[in-house]
């Protein structure tokens, strides 16, 4: 907080005191001019009514002042110090400056433009005012610095990212005043902007000892121990904060990001929901609500906190490539490529916005701009495998099936953690016939992922189209439990099991006529045994596909599919979405997830098929 300007510059206000204004300019006595009576008097009332707290009477006088003896510096001053009380610090500056014109070297009035100048936002010219005043206070005969210049240079030079000299200076008001809950917290938060964090601690620690209600340094400490991922001690130490009465805007936002942080997005959105409650809510509230809704896949919920960040900040570039990306997975694609513009604007060599476009323009089916987005972010930076695996869906749907099997293997290759690649990677190779190989891949994928029953149902599925039955059973049979509510996998089994025990009947017959009557017998009864539950099967399948229908549970399951669209996770996704659509299949906006979901696994004309019912719903509303 800047200290009131009588107490920060002693020297100029007594002396002001003590003599008529009219001698301030005189160094030797002379018949006093009728204005500069008029103005001495003014002065001298202008004084007394700032210290009886009436500030707009003050500055009235103090204008006065100004207007009947102009060539007196410190008329200016005292204007200019009452219009920086009333909060506002580029008027205070104008007189200030006027001051300095008259009165150079003063050092007083370098210190009152240097706070002025923090309060106008002009932190470089500050930082010139705050030197100056440093120097001056150097040379003989000048008072000495207080305290309060010494926490507000130090501060300025913490805000302008100079952490060594502002403690420098914060130690100099230290061995002036002493230690106090404000003075180790700011040293504190220099330690912490350097990574000392044992440092940072104590001075957090110590800052509450003194002052238990110290609020800054409460905040303060349970951001350092959420940054050292210590997440129990950082929840408690800002849960204490955020009940605080009255509420606290910066406590209940960092107890937010807190919780967002342990994966608790729903108690995150209440913290901040709070927050913006305050008038003002504290900077950052409405974009964190805005990104946990994002995480939780309520992305027309987010829509809104984006827009209302970016109406006092239309250059914020966090906002705005979370809105285009909110924007393209509820299908407005459209218009996500005008934000995607404006973000670029902002951040021209920000390579997630490229990536983020390549996706919306993906959905708007214009493969060669999703080409070239997704190039121009690998030019930016060329280490991230998921844009790998976009350009390489994109070229599938281009057909460039063997630059798409490159970018997808690439991306496997320098994420092998990553089960999309060569999931992705087996069904496009699937699809071109290359059973083997496709193999190979799912079953990367299902050991990436073992829970992923839609990894386990394609792999199965391409077994059986490589006549490779019993592994294929194998396979769909690990599918149905994960995919309890799909009936495709138990219809895909029902006909390998149908296959295998066609099979089996020639086997019979053919042991039959050599001879083997014991043989075929135990043929046919293995047979039977599978038709009988081929037949089970396709009657579990039909009952699934009659289930009851669900919008509750329909759109449980579509969210959860937009959360892991937003991780990444685009085959966990799409389980949701059938999920979903198994639920109530008359779930338009379902469809359209899962076509999107298709898409990025380059699963074409299956996502053509779920576009095509999702428009047929919407026609019949």
């Amino acid at each position: 907080m800047l200290a009131a300007w009588g107490r920060t510059r002693p020297g100029w206000l007594s002396v002001l005191l003590a003599l008529p204004l009219w001698l301030a300019a005189q160094t030797t006595p002379v018949k006093t001019p009728r204005p500069l009576k008029r103005a001495d008097a003014a002065f001298h009332a202008g004084v007394a009514a700032r210290d009886s707290g009436n500030l707009e009477e003050a500055r009235k006088k103090f204008a006065e002042v100004v207007r009947l003896a102009p060539q007196i510096a410190e008329g200016h001053e005292a204007l200019g110090a009452v219009l920086l009380e009333q909060g506002k610090p580029r008027d205070a500056i104008a007189e200030l400056m006027a001051a300095e014109k008259i009165k150079p070297d003063d050092l007083g009035n370098e210190e009152t433009l240097a706070q002025a100048c923090v309060q106008a936002g002009e932190m470089p010219s500050a930082l010139l005012h705050y030197a100056a005043a440093l120097k001056l206070a150097g040379q003989p005969g000048q008072p000495a610095l207080s305290a309060e210049f010494y926490e507000g240079y130090g501060r300025a030079l913490a805000a302008a990212g100079r952490p060594d000299e502002a403690m420098s200076q914060f130690m100099a008001e230290e061995a002036l005043v002493g230690r106090s809950a404000a003075l180790d917290d700011a040293i504190g938060s220099l330690y912490a902007q350097e990574q000392q964090w044992e440092n940072a601690r104590g001075r957090f620690e110590q800052a509450l000892k003194v002052d238990p209600g110290y609020m800054p340094a409460r905040i303060h400490l349970g951001v350092l121990e959420r940054e050292q991922h210590e997440m129990p001690d950082a929840l408690a130490t800002l849960q204490a904060a955020a009940q605080a009465t009255p509420p606290n805007g910066d406590a209940l936002l960092e107890y937010g990001r807190t919780l967002a942080a342990a994966g608790q997005d729903d108690e995150a959105i209440a913290e901040f929901q709070q927050a913006l409650k305050l008038n003002p809510p504290p900077p950052g509230a409405a974009l964190e609500t805005g990104m946990a809704l994002q995480r939780l896949g309520r992305q027309q919920e987010a829509i809104p906190f984006f827009q209302q960040v970016l109406a006092s900040d239309p250059r914020n570039v966090t906002a705005l490539t979370n809105l285009g990306l909110a924007e393209t997975m509820t299908g407005q694609a459209k218009e996500a490529l005008a934000t995607f513009a404006q973000a670029q604007a902002a951040a021209p060599q920000d390579p997630t916005i490229y990536k983020d476009l390549g996706v919306a323009h993906v959905q708007l089916s214009a493969f060669d701009e999703a080409i070239g987005d997704f190039q121009k972010a690998l030019a930016i930076d060329p280490s991230d495998s998921q844009t790998h695996y976009d350009l390489g869906l994109a070229y599938k749907f281009k057909d460039r099936y063997e630059d798409a099997i490159a970018e997808l293997t690439r991306a496997g290759e320098m994420d092998p953690t990553l089960q999309d690649p060569p999931y992705t990677l087996g069904i496009l190779l699937m699809q071109m016939g290359r059973l083997d190989a496709a193999v190979v891949e799912l079953r990367k994928a299902v050991a990436l992922r073992p829970e992923n029953g839609d990894a386990w149902a394609i792999l199965g599925s391409t077994l059986k189209q490589d006549s490779r039955l019993p592994e294929a059973a194998e396979a769909l049979g690990k599918a149905i439990p994960l995919l309890p509510g799909q009936p495709g996998p138990r219809v895909t089994l029902a006909s390998v099991l149908a296959e295998e025990a066609a099979n089996l009947s020639t086997e019979a017959d053919a042991a039959e006529t050599a001879g083997n009557a014991q043989k075929a017998a135990e043929l046919r009864a293995q047979m039977k045994d599978l038709r009988g539950r081929a037949v089970e099967l396709r009657r579990e399948g039909a009952v699934l596909a009659r289930g009851a229908v669900s919008r509750q549970r329909a759109n449980f399951a579509m969210n959860a599919g937009n959360q892991l669209m937003l991780r990444g996770q685009v085959a966990d996704a799409v389980a949701r979405y059938q999920e979903s659509i198994a639920a109530d299949p008359t779930f338009a906006e379902a469809h359209t997830q899962l076509a999107i979901a298709y898409e990025r696994q380059g699963r074409t004309e299956e996502a053509t098929a779920e576009r095509a019912k999702a428009a047929d719903l919407e026609k019949a509303k």
